[in-house]
């Protein structure tokens, strides 16, 4: 029998309230994000629940934590902020059954923001490395087996919380394809992500320009300046284009010197 996990981060809970919040009805670990430091276990519908707190700041960090407590066959990536389909996990396990190959699986979430909408997959298929992957974490589910050969983890320098704001999803399924495992993305839609309130994206300002430049000359040193056309020509803004390129431009000077966004304002 294949045993599933839900992997979520989350932040200042002082209960297990989020499994009926987020529809979960399968083992999960929560890495919560808080003040202390403490451990907590309770079972449910004959499933197991851990709440692993931790006073770490970073999304990343806490990734990696449930990522170490994790012992699912099959896991899933997630955020506090989703409400799962009724059928998510047999949905999630059909699929890596139909797809033996697959060591990762990337699945449809809706969004309940028209403007900020997810890339929706039509079809179940490979993806290979020329292939673009613009897909927010809480959509990876991946075979533990697998990912442990790999031994990629989250970058602690991306992400919320960390120094720079964003990309740490994609810094992983980067790393994950570099270690030539078989991806797929499916069809098959698991819930609805609550876009109302993020904690780092408050629209394509100066800021979100000057991380991007960051997350460029991270992954993309060769074709940086490339992916800085792409970004400011593609991305809708209030800034001039001139602007968003200089702030672009400056999120790669940053990177290089090992300053960050709190450094360019003062």
């Amino acid at each position: 029998m294949i045993k599933f996990q839900i992997l979520c981060v989350t932040m200042n809970q002082t209960d297990f309230s989020k499994i009926n919040q987020m529809n979960i009805h399968s083992d999960v670990i929560f890495a919560n994000q808080s003040d202390t430091v403490s451990f907590d276990e309770m079972k449910f519908e004959g499933h197991s629940a851990k709440m692993i707190t931790t006073n770490t700041r970073g999304v990343g960090k806490n990734r990696n934590l449930s990522l170490m407590y994790a012992s699912g066959d099959i896991c899933l990536l997630s955020d506090d902020d989703i409400k799962y389909t009724s059928t998510y996990e047999k949905d999630i396990i059909e699929e890596f059954r139909k797809h033996p190959d697959a060591d990762i699986m990337i699945f449809n979430i809706d969004s309940n923001d028209e403007k900020r909408k997810q890339k929706y997959n039509s079809k179940t298929r490979k993806l290979y490395f020329y292939n673009r992957m613009p897909y927010g974490a809480p959509r990876i589910a991946f075979r533990r087996s697998s990912w442990q050969k790999s031994n990629v983890w989250f970058t602690t320098l991306f992400g919320g919380g960390a120094k720079y704001t964003n990309g740490e999803d994609s810094m992983f399924l980067h790393d994950l394809k570099k270690s030539k495992l078989s991806i797929y993305v499916s069809s098959v839609n698991i819930g609805i992500v609550d876009m109302s309130d993020s904690c780092w994206f408050k629209g394509a300002n100066e800021e979100f320009y000057f991380n991007k430049g960051a997350y460029c000359a991270a992954l993309h040193s060769y074709t940086k300046f490339l992916w800085g056309l792409y970004f400011c020509l593609r991305v809708k803004s209030k800034l001039t284009f001139s602007k968003r390129i200089n702030y672009f431009n400056k999120g790669i000077i940053a990177y290089q010197k090992g300053k960050e966004w709190k450094d360019f304002i003062k």
